[in-house]
C-alpha cells in the first residue's frame, strides 16, 4: 500500500481526490503519483512561507480594474532560496525532462534562478534562461510555476477579496487565465459557472454560455464534448476562436476537485488536440 502524501491542509482535498482517481483509473498512475509528490514538496517549501508578510509587497490599492495582487512585485530575494531547494528536492517520479531541468537549475548561479522566476511572474520569455542552461524552455517554466503557484495561492488566501462586480475572463486576483471551469448550484443560481485560476486557484463567476477567450456566445460560441466514461468532465470549445477548457460539474460528482480532475483526464486533452483545439493555458503538468 502506498503511503499518502503529507500535504498542507488547504490542499488535502486535492491529494484525496488524486488518490480516488488512482484507484479508479490506474493508467493515470505515473501522472498522479508525480502530482502527489509535488504537493508534498510544495507543502514543505511553500506552505511554510509567511504569506501575510509578503502581502504588502504585492497588494494593489485603488485600482478596481486591476488584479488585487501584482505578483511581479514579489521580492525574489525572499523566495529564491526556497526555489533552489525545490529544484534540488524534485522527486524521482518527475518526468526525465523536468528532472534534468531541475538539476541544471539547481546547479546554476543564483541570477539564473531569479531570472526564471521573474520571467514567469512578468509574462516574460524563459528562452534566454533556457539558452543559458542548454535546456528546453517547457520544463524550466514548469519548475517556476510549480514553485510559485502555491505561493500565489497562499497570497490570494490572505489578501483582500476582489470586487464582486466584474465578470472578467482573467483572474481578478492575479491576472492569469482560467485553468478550468466548474458548475455547481448556488443560492439563487442553479448550475452557476465559476472559472478557476491556473496560477493562484481563485475562482470567480463567469457567464455560462460565453467563451473565456474571445467572448463569443450563442451560435458562434461554445459547444460541448462529453466522454461517456467521464460524464462530470466535459470539453467547452469555442466555434469562433477554437480555444477550449474543461468544465467539471460538481452537481454530478460533488467530491470532484476541478484542478485535479483536469490533470486526471488527459484523454480529453488529446481528443481536443486532435480536433485542432487549443487550451486556454496548459495545466501545471503541461497538459
Amino acid at each position: 500500500m502506498k503511503r499518502r502524501s503529507i500535504v498542507e491542509p488547504r490542499w488535502a482535498l486535492r491529494a484525496r481526490r488524486a488518490h480516488t482517481w488512482l484507484a479508479e483509473r490506474p493508467h493515470t498512475e505515473a501522472l498522479l503519483q508525480f502530482y502527489l509528490s509535488l504537493l508534498e514538496l510544495q507543502t514543505t517549501l511553500c506552505g511554510a512561507l509567511d504569506a501575510a508578510a509578503l502581502l504588502p509587497a504585492v497588494h494593489t490599492v485603488g485600482d478596481e480594474a486591476a488584479p488585487t495582487l501584482q505578483l511581479e512585485r514579489l521580492p525574489l530575494d525572499t523566495v529564491s532560496d526556497g526555489f533552489l531547494e525545490f529544484c534540488r528536492a524534485m522527486p524521482e517520479s518527475a518526468p526525465s525532462p523536468v528532472m534534468d531541468a531541475a538539476r541544471a537549475t539547481s546547479g546554476a548561479v543564483a541570477k539564473v534562478r531569479s531570472d526564471l522566476l521573474r520571467a514567469l511572474l512578468t509574462g516574460g520569455d524563459v528562452g534566454p534562461t533556457a539558452t543559458a542552461l542548454a535546456r528546453p524552455p517547457a520544463p524550466l517554466a514548469f519548475l517556476a510555476r510549480g514553485y510559485l503557484s502555491p505561493v500565489a495561492e497562499l497570497l490570494a488566501a490572505v489578501g483582500p477579496a476582489p470586487s464582486p462586480g466584474g465578470r472578467q475572463p482573467m483572474c481578478p486576483r492575479c491576472g492569469w487565465p482560467p485553468q478550468v471551469s466548474k458548475l455547481k448550484d448556488e443560492p439563487g443560481a442553479e448550475g452557476n459557472r465559476r472559472l478557476v485560476c491556473a496560477f493562484c486557484a481563485t475562482d470567480w463567476v463567469f457567464p455560462r454560455s460565453v467563451c473565456v477567450a474571445c467572448g463569443a456566445s450563442g451560435d458562434e460560441g461554445l459547444e460541448f464534448h462529453v466522454d461517456e466514461g467521464l460524464s462530470h468532465v466535459r470539453v467547452e470549445s469555442c466555434r469562433s476562436c477554437r480555444i477550449y477548457l474543461k468544465s467539471v460539474d460538481l452537481r454530478i460528482v460533488g467530491l470532484a476537485e476541478p484542478l485535479v480532475d483536469d490533470l486526471a483526464t488527459p484523454e480529453l486533452d488529446l481528443w481536443a488536440t486532435d480536433q485542432g483545439l487549443e487550451k486556454t493555458v496548459p495545466n501545471l503538468l503541461g497538459l
